[in-house]
């Protein structure tokens, strides 16, 4: 626990320093960064579970489409071309056939599922003016973080119903709910705290949203430690596993933000 509060300690401000003070490019070479830490984990997983692709392809195609999307450019050209480049590489991979299928279906959902769920901090932050997009970030990080927190407290001192006994035997009904609460409540106060000028009802549902989606998020990113037979994706952070554990709750968190000031700013 010493570690992981820790961690944390460090963690937080540097977050925190990168959503208030970043300009576009250096939030967006920060993403690229996580992103391909998160990839190297991803692919360490996939080896485990069995389906090794090409690592180079991998990153090469996730650096591509989190550009394309930073330049609002159309990203159906740019999936179209990874498949076709995905398969034909496949196709002259020195290894067995369904191996070579395993990993490349491994590399293109690695390469969807991290551009496409790092991507929409972006556009939280910037497209719907600077003050918006601090505050929506800093509260979605709140939520998320605060949920995290409480649903593990809640979870250990009152869990006793399992909430996805195959995927996360560990995790619990009542970690679940004390989870949403908390992550509810602490929108809640850094309302009144600091952003006065946001809507309580946008901050209550939003907050439940996020809440649920970064539940989803850990449970989708245990789904693959499951499959891997590991308990975190690494060691690099003291406390809390890979970088992967650590941003998994913000991986479906974050689009579904999006979504949220996509509906709040709609004409």
């Amino acid at each position: 626990m010493f570690a992981r509060v820790a961690s944390a300690v460090v963690l937080i401000p540097l977050v925190l320093a990168l959503v208030l003070l970043a300009t576009p490019f250096w939030l967006l070479v920060t993403l690229g960064a996580i992103g391909s830490v998160c990839m190297y984990e991803y692919l360490r997983l996939t080896e485990r579970m069995g389906m090794s692709g090409s690592d180079w392809y991998a990153y090469a195609g996730f650096w591509a489409l989190l550009l394309a999307l930073r330049q609002d450019l159309s990203v159906v050209p740019v999936l179209s071309a990874l498949v076709l480049f995905g398969f034909t590489l496949s196709m002259w991979r020195p290894a067995p056939v369904a191996d070579r299928t395993r990993g490349l279906m491994a590399n293109l959902l690695g390469i969807i599922y991290l551009a496409f769920c790092l991507y929409p901090a972006l556009p939280v932050r910037f497209h719907f003016g600077d003050q918006a997009g601090r505050q929506w970030l800093v509260l979605m990080l709140a939520t998320v973080w605060a949920g995290d927190t409480m649903a593990l407290l809640v979870g250990r001192r009152w869990g006793r119903h399992p909430f996805s006994p195959v995927i996360s035997p560990r995790k619990t009904n009542e970690g679940a709910l004390g989870g949403l609460l908390g992550g509810t409540a602490a929108a809640v106060a850094l309302k009144y705290l600091a952003f006065g000028n946001l809507a309580l009802h946008h901050v209550v549902v939003a907050s439940l949203l996020i809440g649920m989606s970064g539940q989803l998020g850990d449970l989708a990113e245990s789904m693959l430690k499951r499959a891997a037979g590991v308990k975190d994706s690494s060691a690099l952070i003291p406390g809390h596993g890979g970088m992967l554990d650590r941003i998994d709750s913000l991986l479906f968190a974050l689009p579904i933000t999006y979504y949220i000031m996509l509906f709040l700013n709609r004409p």
